[in-house]
């Protein structure tokens, strides 16, 4: 593909890093796929401007979590995919989807208890991208109605993803779901690595004895290495 017809579509801190795949045959191959999906009427999530879209908000300058989950939202609102490019945003139609309250909820259980009535269950998961969180999808495209249709198709791309990029970083990785955990082989044996099995259960404690959640656990790595925590909830913070 033509690095120039993408590169609008990432924060510029990625360019030198994305270009190689962009201008690969394993993305020709990506785009080939979706060209004649579209030709033959299959409509796909989200929409193409939208596809790369965690890599335009989270600099990878700034980078400091990444966050691999489902695969994007295979539903459509007015014929407008719900998926917004980040991992369980659906800003597009301004509605929380279960997955992402399941989140939530699972966030407020890990660091308040279940007790803090100020939470904001905002749509638009990009206060998150804004902290240095990259939301990235298990794949980055899908076919409507057909949930984790193109989770093979992105396979080449998140391989070079880890293994050219993320592993060299140090950062930890959280993978969220079945389909994120397929891509744990490409991680580097010197990466904090996290697994929770669903949004729900985001606050898994990992052993009976273990009284620290997986996000505790990430920030208190933050917090050791950056003197940094990610505030994995919007707060409704009273003037």
């Amino acid at each position: 593909m033509e690095w120039n017809n993408f590169k609008h579509q990432f924060h510029p801190s990625w360019h030198a890093r994305m270009k190689p795949f962009i201008e690969s045959e394993e993305c020709d191959k990506i785009y080939a796929f979706l060209k004649s999906e579209s030709k033959r009427g299959k409509k796909v999530a989200p929409i193409s401007m939208h596809v790369w879209r965690c890599f335009l908000e989270t600099p990878l300058d700034d980078l400091k979590v990444v966050m691999v989950g489902m695969c994007p939202y295979h539903t459509f609102k007015n014929d407008a995919p719900v998926a917004d490019g980040l991992l369980m945003g659906c800003s597009v139609t301004e509605k929380v989807q279960p997955s992402l309250d399941q989140f939530y909820r699972a966030m407020e259980k890990e660091f308040y208890d279940g007790l803090n009535l100020s939470i904001i269950e905002n749509p638009d998961v990009s206060f998150l991208a804004h902290q240095g969180v990259l939301m990235l999808n298990a794949a980055l495209t899908t076919e409507k109605d057909k949930a984790g249709s193109h989770i093979e198709l992105w396979e080449p791309f998140m391989k070079y993803l880890f293994e050219e990029i993320i592993n060299h970083l140090g950062v930890p990785i959280v993978f969220l779901g079945k389909d994120a955990a397929k891509y744990k082989k490409y991680t580097g044996i010197f990466t904090h690595v996290f697994e929770v099995s669903h949004p729900a259960s985001a606050s898994y404690k990992g052993i009976d004895w273990d009284t620290e959640g997986v996000f505790k656990k990430v920030n208190r790595l933050l917090e050791e290495n950056n003197g940094f925590s990610v505030q994995w909830l919007d707060i409704d913070v009273p003037f």
